[in-house]
């Protein structure tokens, strides 16, 4: 039975598990594999889909740089010179979140203004783009949109089956060209949907003693 190898690069970032590099997700990885050579640039915000593995990302560029990496329930009263180090640099995932909501957006813009003046590197994460959202602090927005922005694209065919094969790889299961090319057709296209349906096939077939059979991966894809 003909094996699928793996269809992209894939390289070890950061002393993390291994991370798959694509054109979906380049522009992010460069501005971390870059870091801290970002002349004239302050922060950077990765924007992508819910799912598009932005979270992973901003990990990936805390165990690069030692930065923290917030939520922005982490960041609700909280002094913002507590959470801004100097002459470093700040994570924080969904700053969308704040959008609306006047007090978070104002502990941001502040944690903004101070990293400025402490020489230090933001990296954000956004679920949504700012041109045409609705914040209460105006000049929030308008420093936000001053921030270069990287976008991670949904994945690829080759990604997600490079993306497939490696998760079955992880776990010591082989599968056929024909079982991926299957779960490509027919899967929603994030890594969440990926990650579940490979930890189900690798306990079902456990549990029930069975091989990893497009019948089998197209019942466990309908109960998903």
């Amino acid at each position: 039975m003909r094996q699928l190898p793996l269809l992209l690069e894939n390289r070890r970032l950061l002393g993390r598990e291994d991370f798959l590099v694509s054109p979906c997700n380049i522009e992010a990885v460069e501005w971390i594999d870059t870091y801290p050579d970002w002349y004239g640039v302050n922060g950077v915000v990765v924007f992508g889909e819910k799912s598009s593995g932005k979270t992973h990302i901003s990990w990936l560029f805390s165990e690069k740089t030692g930065a923290k990496v917030y939520s922005v329930d982490e960041i609700k009263g909280e002094m913002f010179s507590d959470i801004v180090p100097i002459n470093s640099s700040l994570v924080i995932d969904d700053i969308d979140k704040v959008i609306g909501d006047y007090y978070l957006e104002e502990i941001l813009f502040h944690i903004i203004n101070y990293a400025l003046e402490c020489n230090t590197k933001l990296f954000f994460t956004t679920s949504i783009l700012f041109n045409d959202a609705k914040f209460e602090i105006p000049d929030l927005k308008t420093r936000l949109l001053t921030f270069p922005m990287a976008r991670i694209y949904a994945p690829d065919d080759d990604l997600l089956k490079s993306l497939i094969v490696k998760q079955f790889m992880d776990r010591g299961i082989m599968v056929s060209s024909d079982v991926v090319e299957f779960i490509v057709k027919n899967i929603d296209r994030n890594a969440s949907s990926v990650k579940y349906l490979v930890e189900q096939a690798d306990l079902l077939s456990f549990e029930e003693k069975r091989n990893i059979t497009i019948p089998f991966i197209k019942k466990i894809i309908e109960d998903m």
